[in-house]
């Protein structure tokens, strides 16, 4: 009897490590699936990184759409979506501190393929010696051609009981991809500075001064002067290109009318009932209580190039300006007046995109100017950007062209590009004080024109990305330099159009 007794216990012993480990490889199975599901958070969320952060960092260089960052920084924005840092962006549903991740990024052209497996050729991206984000001292150049950008990512965890089985670590992997794709600027929105420019389609070119270009290096391709207020494309007479987004006409006001401006959306979020909001001009006054200023402006052109002028370029101007707003009637009541229809324009042939008013000579915004002698705005600019950009920028790491000072914080904004003006006459006869400004010849062009306009038609819209660095480069403090482009689109608009200059945008597609 005692010898059945003791191989029973044998056997319920044996049984009973098998249920244990059998119970541990069921738990670490759980785990495992909860790491998968982990990877592929990382992975979802690092491609969107990357992908978002090569989509903001085109520019058009001699013709051609580039990128402006590096393999290396590509690879770091993707990397900190599994760095397990709070302040990183992202879904942090990251793995636990006993597992350690591997993350690669890869690039494809969208065409090469395999010519046995016909799967994609990727080319896989550089990253810094030791995973050093902080200290990158390679600058390898994205695949120009690049249209897909693909993570891997795999986790090596312990298991929790496994280990009694011999079982120690396991590993889980996921990948995604995201699509680049070209889209259009939007035709309205916000916010922008109350600077603006004459249209000229040279402007968006970047011109690399060596061959072959690094678009990645700023001394290659140098910043380009967006405002200047003695550049041409910029000043017409007295006009020096500041505008003066006043809920209500300045002009108008002068012959003691009050009446709101050609203007889709006036900037109401420091406008009563909303609260007021520190002047950063400093040169308000009293004019709407002790150091405030009311979004609204003065309808004053000379108060306002003082006052609001400077803080709608610290703040931005936060209506909605439109390209493709019509006028033709008013609303009952108005005093304004209906603009001119735009005569057939040069610069139509071919149309920038956007550019609505081409084949709608009577759509679009019209924004009063503020001529005169401008006052400095480099001190608000500098201000602007230190409070208000972004150190994460392509170039803010790099050293300004021809100096020791780095590019620093940068910040994109949308500059809306002007090319008809009319002129205010307040002794005219009232609906007809307002006067499309052409030029003489044979075939009359309004957006040639060769005077000062009282108000300039919004023909296009661009964004520009400027830097602290970039205040002041390249023609005195009075200036503003940077890029064209810069601005990351929106995915539902276009998801498989070709990179532009300008804007773009990374979609999720199967990983397949």
């Amino acid at each position: 009897m005692r010898s059945q007794q003791g191989q029973a216990l044998i056997v319920v012993a044996l049984c009973v490590a098998v249920l244990v480990a059998g119970l541990a490889f069921a738990v670490d199975w759980g785990y495992a699936i909860a790491q998968r599901r982990v990877t592929q958070t990382i992975a979802d969320a690092a491609a969107l990184g990357a992908g978002k952060f090569l989509a903001s960092a085109v520019i058009t260089v001699n013709g051609r759409p580039a990128f402006t960052v590096t393999q290396e920084k590509t690879w770091c924005a993707a990397k900190k979506y599994d760095s397990g840092d709070a302040s990183a962006p992202g879904n942090h549903s990251f793995p636990t501190p006993n597992s350690s991740t591997v993350l690669n990024v890869f690039y494809w052209n969208g065409t090469t393929r395999d010519p046995v497996t016909l799967g994609p050729i990727w080319t896989t991206s550089a990253k810094p010696a030791n995973d050093n984000c902080a200290q990158i001292t390679t600058a390898t150049d994205v695949p120009p051609d690049t249209i897909f950008v693909r993570v891997a990512t795999t986790i090596a965890f312990g298991s929790l009981f496994a280990s009694i089985a011999s079982h120690t670590n396991s590993t889980a992997g996921a990948s995604a991809r995201v699509r680049l794709s070209g889209t259009p600027v939007p035709i309205g929105g916000g916010p922008m500075w109350a600077m603006v420019r004459h249209y000229n389609a040279s402007d968006f070119n970047n011109t690399c001064t060596v061959t072959p270009c690094d678009p990645t290096d700023p001394t290659q391709v140098q910043p380009k002067t967006f405002w200047d207020p003695n550049a041409p494309d910029v000043a017409y007479g007295n006009f020096h290109g500041l505008i003066d987004f006043s809920r209500n006409s300045p002009g108008f006001g002068t012959a003691g009318v009050v009446t709101a401006q050609l203007v889709t959306q006036p900037d109401s979020w420091a406008h009563a009932p909303n609260a007021l909001v520190a002047d950063q001009s400093g040169s308000c006054a009293n004019t709407f209580g002790a150091g405030l200023w009311d979004s609204w402006g003065q309808a004053d052109t000379q108060q306002d190039k003082q006052c609001s002028i400077p803080n709608w370029v610290y703040y931005g101007f936060r209506g909605t300006l439109s390209l493709d707003s019509q006028w033709a009637s008013l609303p009952p009541g108005s005093q304004q007046e209906s603009p001119s229809t735009l005569t057939t324009r040069s610069i139509c042939t071919p149309p920038p995109n956007p550019a609505p008013s081409c084949a709608h000579p009577t759509w679009g915004d019209w924004v009063e100017t503020a001529g005169g002698q401008v006052a400095d705005m480099s001190p608000v600019l500098r201000r602007a950007l230190a409070d208000r950009g972004s150190s994460s920028m392509p170039y803010s790491d790099r050293f300004v062209p021809g100096t020791t000072t780095r590019f620093g914080k940068g910040l994109v904004i949308l500059v809306f590009l002007w090319d008809c003006g009319e002129e205010f006459n307040k002794n005219a006869a009232v609906g007809s004080q307002w006067s499309l400004i052409v030029p003489g010849g044979q075939n009359p062009d309004c957006s040639q024109l060769n005077k000062a306009p009282g108000r300039v038609h919004l023909f296009t819209v661009a964004p520009f990305t400027v830097y602290e660095g970039t205040v002041g480069f390249n023609g005195g403090n009075n200036t503003v330099s940077g890029y064209w482009g810069g601005l990351f689109g929106d995915p539902d608009s276009c998801q498989s159009c070709a990179l532009n200059g300008l804007a773009n945008t990374a979609v999720m597609v199967p990983d397949n």
